[in-house]
């Protein structure tokens, strides 16, 4: 075996990158614990490989993310799970208790987050491509539209006619500046972050927003709340959130001095970075904690409102992979097992199917064994998945020896894991278990072979 200069227990390793809002432990056997629940006895139960979701840990997550805006913004906020990273029916159930409103993309999101429940009126609907009939739902339903092309105001003026309602809509805002250049963004692997701004589809420029807004004070059936904004994860440096709410608050104050328009709304879209943060491509803690997160963005939107004598807006926030991030782990078991060359590859009955955002983002997953967790890792092995292609889902995992039949764990495949994940090779996806103390129930079925190929047709005239 190919010894570490510094092996490790892991257990130990777990609890120094554990949050405060997981909910995981070790028993006294050397056994994960998921709340109450028992990793391997999951895993038996519901088959290999699995998501776990901690119901505790969602719940917790999305306080925490409502306490520290509510807590830093004088008016009110709504807090919008953005159900793109994570679908599950359930989950959005949960969110709809805990009082969320919900940001959708597309008519899939609008079903889903009105079939997990949801108020229309804390509801948002995104999208650069609306079509009209989409924009039609989302007059009748009541959601507010996030406007992100001039012909939407035209198809909801008419919508707003032919269904007798006045419909509820902001406006996109492309927040430029060359000032984001002085951050290199570890997701998107760009230096000059300014550029990649300037030429994403997303948003209205200062001069562009300033005629739509015109077009929406000029539609009587149009109820125009504000503006929104959203990036997305770009660094976690914080000076990055410090720019952006700078200089949103800056175009809001211009686009006031332009068109005499107040908001009364203000979204400022999602992407927080988290404590343990795959996205930053690393494994290294995120020492920055949402608090900070918060703080930035509030105290440099207030200072530039107050600046410019504007009423404080409602504030709006869509945040979706911190809210879920870390409240679903995946579990797989080893597979074959073959040393060669001084290498050691551990084959998961899973793949990076089931975790897209590995390959196509290189985001880096802590990884652990789920049984044995007091033993010495000692050996640094390629974790891989059961794909023809690479599937890595760590190349330089420390284990302990473990053999076939062994449960792995990885954390953090809350976000953009079960919404991204493929059937390549004619895989079927897993199954989703939520757990509630020491209780656990499917929330997804585990799909078959058959269901991977039932949309599939052969024409009568190859049989």
């Amino acid at each position: 075996m190919k010894k570490l200069f510094h092996p490790r227990i892991p257990a130990e390793d777990l609890m120094k990158v554990r949050t405060q809002t997981d909910k995981l432990s070790v028993a006294a056997s050397g056994d994960l614990m998921i709340e109450g629940c028992c990793a391997k006895d999951l895993l038996d139960k519901y088959g290999s490989p699995l998501y776990v979701v901690s119901e505790a840990t969602l719940r917790e997550n999305y306080r925490r993310v409502y306490r520290v805006f509510s807590e830093l913004w004088p008016s009110a906020i709504n807090v919008l799970y953005a159900i793109k990273a994570n679908n599950n029916l359930a989950i959005r159930a949960i969110m709809n208790q805990e009082g969320a409103g919900g940001d959708c993309f597309g008519e899939g999101e609008l079903h889903a987050t009105f079939a997990g429940g949801a108020d229309p009126a804390k509801v948002v609907l995104n999208g650069s491509n609306k079509s009209p009939s989409l924009l039609r739902k989302a007059v009748e339903m009541g959601v507010a539209v996030n406007i992100d092309a001039v012909d939407e105001i035209i198809f909801i003026n008419q919508f707003s006619e032919e269904l007798n309602r006045t419909a509820r809509a902001k406006i996109r805002l492309k927040v430029y500046t060359e000032k984001y250049n002085a951050i290199t963004s570890d997701y998107f692997g760009v230096s000059h972050l300014a550029d990649y701004v300037k030429r994403v589809k997303w948003g209205f420029s200062l001069e562009a927003a300033e005629a739509v807004i015109q077009k929406m004070l000029d539609s009587p059936r149009i109820d125009f709340l504000g503006y929104h904004f959203h990036i997305g994860r770009s660094a976690n440096d914080i000076r990055f959130t410090q720019i952006w709410a700078e200089m949103l608050g800056e175009m809001a104050s211009a686009l006031h001095r332009r068109t005499g328009f107040t908001p009364k709304v203000i979204n400022i879209g999602g992407g927080w970075p988290r404590e343990r943060d795959p996205e930053s491509r690393s494994l290294e803690l995120n020492p920055t904690p949402l608090e900070d997160y918060g703080t930035a963005a509030c105290t440099n939107l207030l200072i530039k409102f107050k600046q410019a004598q504007l009423p404080i807006p409602e504030l709006w926030l869509e945040p979706g992979r911190y809210i879920v991030g870390n409240a679903v782990l995946f579990l797989a078991t080893v597979g074959a097992i073959k040393r060669d060359m001084g290498l050691t590859w551990i084959n998961l009955d899973a793949s990076t199917n089931n975790l897209m955002r590995i390959d196509t983002s290189q985001s880096a997953h802590h990884i652990f064994p789920a049984t044995g967790m007091y033993r010495e890792a000692t050996e640094q092995t390629i974790l891989v998945g059961e794909t023809c292609a690479d599937s890595v889902f760590s190349p330089g995992c420390p284990l302990p020896p473990v053999k076939r039949g062994e449960p792995i764990v990885i954390l953090d495949a809350g976000m953009y894991a079960e919404t991204s994940s493929t059937q390549f090779n004619g895989i079927p996806r897993p199954a989703t278990v939520l757990v509630n103390g020491n209780e656990a129930e499917i929330i997804k079925e585990r799909e078959t072979v058959d269901d991977v190929f039932a949309k599939h047709r052969i024409p009568i005239r190859f049989r």
